[in-house]
């Protein structure tokens, strides 16, 4: 059975062995997207995603190609692995996506957790696998919120809380809930340090600020700690969190 691996960097196990990816990385990037989509597919259709840009007879003449590469790549394994007749495409494989799905239709959250090792096809970068990408931070973001929810203790909670902003970390809903159970911890000040960290992702990534709902926690929690808001630090002229310099704090000498 071929196994491929999906989550994380793209990895292929063939009778044991791993897979040497071809040196076609537009093979190796078919590979992945039949894995992620089992059962059989037109030869037209596949070959119009990969090659859109050209005639439908160049296209699928690029798809034998990769489909003769891929071969070549798998060896014995890929006699019945990839199924590839005059119309149809298919391969025929077991992924850590598949076990995932398994998982969360049993409710075993954990278990589909675990098998995440990092981002979908960390090693690849083709549109589709972007979006792809994305789909699946989301619903493994689902999932880490519920095993948050479902913690049996404050800290178990947190370590839930803070791998779903590692997932999705530019999502305030996320953070704010972080923030919220690092709070129940004590750990205030680790609150306000994942606060920051958003407002610099924001800024670097989209040129945006925080929203008025997680400021509003962010000063709920200053409050707490009988810290300055964000307004009382700008008129400070001071960003928050920074330390105030010897200058700003030295008393005014006396006029002589």
């Amino acid at each position: 059975m071929l196994r491929v691996q999906l989550l994380g960097r793209l990895e292929v196990e063939a009778a044991g062995r791993t897979v040497a990816a071809p040196a076609s990385r537009r093979a190796w990037s078919l590979l992945a997207w039949l894995a992620l989509h089992p059962g059989e597919h037109a030869r037209s259709a596949v070959a119009a995603r990969f090659w859109p840009d050209v005639l439908e007879v160049s296209a699928r003449a690029s798809l034998r190609s990769a489909i003769w590469a891929l071969r070549r790549a798998l060896g014995r394994a890929g006699e019945e692995a990839l199924v590839a007749g005059r119309e149809l495409v298919a391969l025929r494989c077991e992924t850590d996506v598949a076990r995932f799905e398994r998982h969360l239709a049993a409710g075993r959250l954990a278990d589909a957790a675990a098998l995440c090792r990092g981002p979908l096809l960390a090693d690849l970068d083709d549109d589709w696998v972007l979006e792809a990408r994305d789909e699946h931070a989301v619903r493994l973001g689902a999932v880490l919120a519920a095993l948050t929810d479902g913690a049996a203790a404050p800290a178990e909670a947190v370590d839930w809380a803070r791998r779903r902003v590692a997932v999705c970390p530019l999502d305030e809903a996320a953070v704010r809930e972080l923030m919220c159970r690092l709070e129940a911890t004590g750990d205030v000040a680790g609150a306000l340090t994942v606060y920051r960290r958003l407002g610099e992702r924001l800024r670097t990534s989209l040129d945006l600020g925080v929203s008025p709902e997680t400021r509003a926690l962010c000063d709920r929690l200053r409050a707490a700690r009988s810290e300055p808001s964000e307004e009382e630090w700008a008129a400070a002229g001071r960003a928050p969190g920074r330390p105030a310099t010897a200058a700003s704090t030295a008393a005014p000498r006396a006029r002589g």
